[in-house]
């Protein structure tokens, strides 16, 4: 092989790479997905006062499992219409100008200690009454067809 073939050869594995690489990540679902609610200190009290059950997804921006979770389980159509009898909420710990040495923001603590979160993502399903629902806890990454029995075990069903 000569050098020009063997340079040709060359690039071409390596945009065939980047295409293995990138194409999966565009691939994505890039429509609609579920619509979060901020979490703040009331948004739990208010759902149980409704008598509405919870997803509350523990979220940070530079957690890739938790952009997977969103791009991949929380954008799949079944998932999306699985929650809605749900208030789907989200508690993004990111703060980079207060972050711990786990990359978490201070404010976040108290929540952090009252969910026992010690991973991200976490999803926690909270009950009509104000209960989690410990059985259908999510800590990483799930698919949907994993996910949805965990909504249906929290809806009761």
């Amino acid at each position: 092989m000569n050098l020009q073939m063997a340079v040709k050869h060359f690039w071409f594995k390596k945009i065939a790479a980047l295409f293995v690489l990138v194409l999966p990540l565009s691939c994505g679902s890039a429509g609609s997905a579920i619509s979060w609610q901020a979490y703040t200190p009331d948004i739990l009290d208010q759902a149980r006062q409704e008598g509405r059950p919870v997803v509350l997804d523990f979220y940070a921006e530079w957690c890739v499992p938790c952009h997977e979770l969103e791009r991949y389980t929380f954008s799949d159509e079944r998932v999306i219409e699985a929650s809605g009898p749900f208030l789907t909420v989200r508690a993004d710990v990111t703060d980079y100008e207060s972050l711990d040495s786990e990359g978490l923001s201070a404010e976040s603590e108290p929540l952090r200690r009252q969910f026992n979160m010690i991973a991200l993502p976490t999803v926690v399903f909270i009950d009509a009454q104000g209960n989690e629902v410990r059985e259908a806890r999510v800590t990483g990454f799930l698919d949907p067809e994993d996910l949805l029995p965990l909504m249906e075990l929290a809806l009761g069903l």
